[in-house]
């Protein structure tokens, strides 16, 4: 079996061995008559199909070693995060407000994780050339899904605040509050509600399992004192983004509740 960089290497057999456990899954199904079988073919054969096109595009995008390519590269997965937060999409029926918060993560994932990214790369690693995609393109999925996760929560529970404390907003509104005093404490829970997962998720580093970064270096022969110094830094660094990106996102949001007068509009008006 030969190895690659301390790395085992993994044959095309070997990997198709490793899908036998995927039987578990099809038997429970059968059995309980879940309906999940097909869902699951699909599921494995996009992931295989979807991972496999990300490789060989890695594979050229790192030979390339052009920042304009690993920047196009970027944008594109900010992009297909936007569309894929369909929590914050979760009950609007208006296309036009569809729309409109997809484009508001959009710019915010954008700014706040890519400028985190571009801290973490620049001022942090340093790798030479500084652009090096192995390095910038692997920090910055993981920065970005991270945010995407925060940036669709915290729009989620700041539209489910505003529609539970409608009747208060307009109350606050009418005692002659702004927007931003009335929907205060809505901002607060959807700011805390983006943040506790990571949060959490930081006080069981090591305790509960190893995170997947760390997982992926240790596999691949990096020392695990190394390892746990780019886990951390990317821990930092994705409370970082989530913090900005939910920030950012809830702001944005928020401007579609009100008028520039600082009345309420609720969501039903909202999608008319």
């Amino acid at each position: 079996m030969s190895t690659t960089l301390g790395s085992i290497e993994i044959s095309y057999a070997q990997m198709a061995i490793g899908m036998v456990p995927l039987g578990i899954v099809i038997l429970l199904s059968a059995v309980y008559k879940l309906g999940l079988i097909k869902s699951l073919v699909i599921a494995v054969v996009r992931a295989c199909i979807q991972l496999g096109i990300m490789g060989y595009l890695l594979v050229w995008v790192f030979a390339q070693d052009n920042p304009w390519v690993i920047s196009l590269l970027l944008i594109i997965m900010v992009a297909f995060a936007s569309q894929a937060s369909e929590r914050a999409l979760k009950g609007i029926s208006s296309k036009k407000i569809k729309f409109k918060i997809i484009k508001i993560l959009f710019v915010s994932i954008a700014l706040g994780a890519l400028s985190v990214l571009c801290y973490l790369q620049f001022v942090v690693v340093r790798p030479e050339p500084l652009w090096e995609g192995k390095y910038i393109i692997p920090l910055g999925g993981m920065l970005i899904a991270q945010s995407m996760v925060a940036g669709s929560l915290a729009v989620e529970r700041l539209r489910s605040e505003f529609e539970a404390r409608a009747d208060e907003i307009e109350t606050l509104l009418a005692l002659g509050a702004t927007s931003a005093e009335a929907s205060r404490e809505s901002v607060k829970v959807a700011m805390t509600a983006a943040l506790m997962p990571i949060i959490n998720s930081m006080m069981v580093l090591g305790i509960v399992a190893l995170p997947g970064m760390m997982s992926g270096q240790i596999l691949a022969g990096v020392s695990p004192l190394l390892a746990v110094r780019y886990q951390l830094l990317i821990f930092f660094c994705i409370a970082a983004s989530a913090a900005l990106v939910s920030w950012l996102s809830i702001r944005m949001v928020r401007s579609l509740f009100f008028t520039r007068d600082d009345q309420f509009i609720r969501l039903e008006s909202l999608q008319n």
